[in-house]
């Protein structure tokens, strides 16, 4: 850092993201005081990446991605999981990228009767349409499929959601109620909607709303682009998050962010 230079670090463990994101802002602010105006990078930021936590569970990824493309389930036993817009939709795997291994189950119950009945009537014509839908795949997932069925025309796409749906939102928004008060900053309740549907409660059924918060950051002057916070509540094992917090005198643009037990984040400015 001292050197300008930047990098990119990477960990699965919420609690190590955590602890290296306090020691990074202290080492931020040390610098920023040691260096003063000269041209050095000093700041980061934290990115949850792939939709880890939903996707590692492949039963709850296929029934999101279903919602999540519109796609109109099959109500019986298929090959297929559904269909959207006049195609037939196959999900693989979503916890890796997509190989050609995945494709056998799909090629050994395909309706090929149907496929010899439509290519009688209309060789030229494609017998069937199916979308792949992955979370990353092999680039030649495509060809590798058309090539198993090379007997027939069949219209083949793929879906990747890495690549294609980078702007598709599976998770429902958290609820946050975040006021300014005599002085202080107050957090009166905070819902992670997805961590309370993963533990299947209501929010009636959480007596403390900080026992579903991992770390509450605070940023008294935020700027509208980098969060910098002045406050960093990260709690001791079994602790709890403050939740109140005394507001400077100096404060402008306050930005709060409140990080559950899935990292997950919301982020709310408060006036």
């Amino acid at each position: 850092m001292k050197l300008g230079r930047r990098f990119i670090g990477a960990d699965i463990n919420l609690g190590s993201i955590q602890t290296t994101t306090k020691r990074l802002l202290t080492v931020t602010d040390e610098l920023g005081r040691q260096i003063g105006n000269e041209d050095k990078y000093l700041g980061f930021e934290v990115y949850n990446v792939n939709n880890y936590d939903f996707f590692r569970n492949p039963v709850e990824a296929k029934e999101l991605l279903i919602q999540a493309l519109d796609i109109q389930p099959f109500t019986i036993d298929n090959v297929f999981d559904g269909e959207l817009d006049g195609r037939k939709v196959k999900i693989l795997p979503t916890n890796r990228i997509a190989t050609r291994a995945d494709l056998e189950g799909l090629v050994a119950n395909l309706p090929y009767a149907v496929y010899d009945a439509h290519k009688e009537e209309n060789p030229s014509a494609a017998v069937d349409h199916i979308t792949l839908v992955c979370m990353g795949h092999e680039p030649d997932l495509k060809a590798a499929l058309e090539n198993e069925l090379s007997e027939y025309v069949v219209d083949v796409e793929i879906v990747d959601i890495l690549r294609d749906k980078k702007e598709l939102e599976f998770k429902r928004e958290a609820e946050a109620s975040v006021i300014v008060e005599d002085g202080k900053l107050t957090i009166k309740s905070f819902y992670p909607m997805n961590l309370l549907q993963k533990l299947s409660l209501q929010k009636e059924s959480v007596s403390d709303w900080r026992e579903l918060v991992e770390s509450v950051f605070v940023d008294w002057n935020y700027d509208g682009a980098v969060l910098e916070p002045a406050v960093i509540d990260i709690p001791e094992k079994n602790g709890l998050v403050v939740g109140v917090y005394d507001v400077p005198a100096d404060a402008g643009r306050i930005k709060v962010k409140i990080t559950d037990v899935l990292s997950e984040s919301l982020e709310v400015e408060v006036g």
